[in-house]
């Protein structure tokens, strides 16, 4: 019994005998109580005991709940502690393991006299440094989710172009994919709304990562509206992975066979999902299909326009996934068109007249010569229908073809789709747009842009002094353009968005030289925003080039249609930014400072540099990037390992330690990995008294770590 209870029940006692004994006092002197006062006052004193004891009761059981929710919360936190650790400790060493690999790889493709094997080892490195990349980004982002950088910024966007950045992401981070990727939006759900588009496209990017990566072939992304106002997400694959152990799911680890990590991004996903006030789920359906479920609060943009509907079309449709037809269906039949679909096997083995409809939409693979004759020779609008995420190939009989649609589809797609069959007549989209443009002295730049062999930072340092403006709306894609003209002496401005790039033109008293715009932002995308700076005749000379990791033939018809100049596809690289600046800033000739290359940094007290630069697939930029966030996470560290030493907390502090052995092991602070391997060693085998020794090696040490890297970030 604890000590409320028992002070509660002695004075119940006590109350009950006082009055007891008062009550017989009471009788003896005035002969005033009766029996039946003497039975009302025990049996309002017996309910009094009865509801005290059950408050006890209640408070005691209470207590204890509460005592079991604390202990299973600390418990969870813990879990959760534990695999950020082993995530941390797992991505250093697996960094270190590909770049090993990679450079042995490289190396032997340099040695090798016989060339048989040469495109295999090529592929190879190329995959490596794909990793490296995706694993090195994964890192910064796990960093700034820990030190509790990312805030949530709710913006108005297009859906549309949210589902654009998603492919983008997807196509940037797979190689010749047989991917069905299927975008089922509901026809409630608005084209224009606000939320946070930048760390939505994360969540989602990171799970069909997931699913491609344990090699699924169909993924449908719906998205339909609660009743609470709530975007819904449902994400599902033609997979059959286990999801009931749904902790495990989320808990990042590395795979030997794969050479991958695990659920990393699946990690990130459920902590931004949190951010915005939602919950991923992982679970089967009743087929046992795997699929992930989420919703956030979103609110619709006040003037939403909705889409223009033309005049009633007939169409027929044919494609390889009978469920991507049945979504495209729905789509139409939303903008009031009459949809014939047939599954592919029945349209071989016996095809309706094609003349009997005004469009007809036809995989790619069906464009037999039999089928073409047939189009040649009727007045029908054809469309292909393409995977964007397919090995470029030439398509049978393409010149039958109106236009070709790269899938996934959106709705506005669809839309712009048929409006440029029977409207805009696309031969002449291009002529009318440049009409206000004196085309003798803006170049357009249609290829993509070649690679400038060795190019380092300095060399951007003949264009010192242009005025740039760089459009874009994530953080870490600015944070790589200024890494990369950070010794070049331009004067960048930064624009989140196209609204903001407009202001910045508007009102600046610099003349910018050159533009380089995303394409999918909020509030303003990158194709209105350069529309807009088309139409004043201040910048008919202003080039203007669009950055896009979606760089489909369909995108970068609608990046030159607007008035773009060229296009650089993500992740950025130094020497095709370099051709940029060679080809359009006209009035300063490139010279190379091949005499006064900067002299690279091998090293500095407490730091491998150009070891750690190595592991972050060889972009310095990125690994400046990782010592920022590192600085800004653990600098004072010491601090908390001190008091973790001094209060007994070991299990605290071996959480410490394996993350600042896994961040060591990734910014070539070798002294720091040593002596954490050390500590851990002392805590697995609970020598805790040999703990106090170490406090001021790691003082030591991590003083060394935080004066190189403010020098080298100086």
């Amino acid at each position: 019994m604890n000590k409320t209870s028992f002070y509660i029940l002695s004075f119940f006692i006590f109350a009950v005998s006082a009055f007891a004994g008062g009550d017989l006092d009471i009788v003896n002197l005035d002969n005033v109580a009766t029996k039946s006062e003497d039975f009302t006052i025990w049996t309002a004193l017996f309910g009094l005991g009865v509801v005290a004891i059950f408050a006890l009761f209640l408070s005691s059981e209470q207590l204890e709940n509460f005592k079991k929710n604390i202990k299973k919360r600390d418990e969870t936190q813990k879990k959760i502690n534990e695999a950020q650790d082993k995530i941390l400790a797992d991505m250093s060493e697996n960094i270190q393991n590909i770049a090993q690999e990679t450079v042995s790889t490289a190396k032997k493709i340099a040695d090798e006299k016989e060339r048989k094997n040469i495109c295999t080892d090529i592929e190879k490195v190329v995959n490596s440094e794909t990793q490296l990349l995706s694993i090195t980004v994964n890192l910064i982002e796990f960093l700034r989710l820990k030190s509790k950088k990312i805030k949530i910024v709710k913006e108005n966007f297009k859906l549309s172009n949210l589902l654009n950045d998603v492919t983008g992401m997807l196509k940037e981070n797979t190689k010749n994919l047989n991917l069905e990727l299927i975008y089922d939006v509901k026809n409630d759900i608005a084209e224009s709304i606000n939320a946070d588009t930048l760390n939505l496209s994360k969540i989602i990017s990171n799970i069909l990562l997931f699913f491609v990566e344990n090699g699924a072939l169909e993924v449908v992304v719906q998205i339909s509206k609660s009743k609470k106002d709530e975007l819904v997400f449902n994400i599902k694959s033609d997979l059959k992975i286990d999801m009931q152990d749904s902790e495990n799911i989320f808990n990042s680890n590395y795979d030997e066979e794969k050479g991958n990590y695990v659920s990393l991004g699946l990690f990130i996903a459920k902590e931004l999902t949190s951010m915005m006030d939602g919950e991923l789920i992982a679970k089967n359906d009743k087929n046992s299909f795997s699929e992930f479920n989420f919703s956030i609060p979103f609110e619709y943009e006040k003037e939403d326009k909705k889409l223009n509907i033309l005049d009633t079309k007939k169409i027929l449709l044919v494609d390889s996934s009978y469920t991507s037809a049945t979504v495209i269906k729905s789509m139409l039949v939303n903008l009031k068109h009459k949809v014939k679909v047939i599954k592919i096997e029945d349209f071989l083995i016996k095809s309706p007249s094609l003349s009997d409809f005004d469009v007809v939409m036809l995989d790619e693979i069906l464009f037999t010569d039999k089928i073409a004759k047939e189009l040649k020779n009727s007045t029908v609008k054809v469309v292909a229908l393409s995977k964007i995420f397919k090995a470029p190939m030439e398509i049978r009989n393409s010149g039958v073809m109106d236009l070709i649609l790269n899938k996934p589809l959106t709705r506005e797609e669809l839309f712009k789709t048929l409006k440029e069959l029977y409207v805009l007549k696309p031969k002449k989209i291009q002529k009318i747009d440049r009409q206000k443009i004196k085309e003798s002295t803006l170049l357009i730049h249609r290829n993509a842009f070649e690679n400038s062999p060795n190019i380092d930072i300095g060399s951007f340092a003949a264009y010192r002094e242009t005025n740039v403006l760089l459009v874009e709306d994530n953080l870490i894609n600015q944070k790589v353009f200024l890494g990369i003209l950070s010794k070049s002496g331009m004067n960048i401005s930064i624009a989140n968005n196209g609204q903001e790039a407009l202001d910045i033109l508007n009102d600046s008293s610099k003349k910018i030289g050159i533009v380089f715009m995303d394409i999918n932002m909020p509030i303003m995308d990158g194709y209105v925003a350069t529309q807009k700076i088309r139409l004043d005749e201040r910048f008919d000379e202003l080039p203007i080039i669009a950055l896009s990791a979606l760089t489909s033939v369909s995108e970068v018809d609608k990046m030159f249609a607007c008035g773009m100049n060229g296009y650089l596809a993500k992740p950025l690289k130094k020497g095709k930014l370099f051709t940029v600046f060679s080809t359009f800033i006209k009035d300063k000739a490139p010279e190379r400072r091949s005499k006064h290359r900067e002299e690279k940094i091998e090293s500095l007290d407490g730091l491998n540099i150009q070891h750690a630069i190595m592991q972050s697939n060889s972009n310095e930029i990125f690994y400046k990037e990782i010592l920022s966030e590192f600085r800004d996470a653990y600098s004072k560290s010491d601090e908390v390992f001190e008091n973790l030493v001094n209060d007994f907390r070991y299990e605290q502090l071996r959480m410490l330690c394996v993350d600042i052995n896994g961040l060591s092991g990734a910014i070539g602070a070798e002294d720091m990995h040593k002596l954490t391997i050390s500590i851990l060693e002392k805590l697995s085998k609970k020598e805790h008294e040999a703990l106090p020794a170490f406090v001021k090696e790691y003082k030591k040490e991590l003083h060394r770590i935080n004066s190189s890297i403010d020098k080298y970030l100086a």
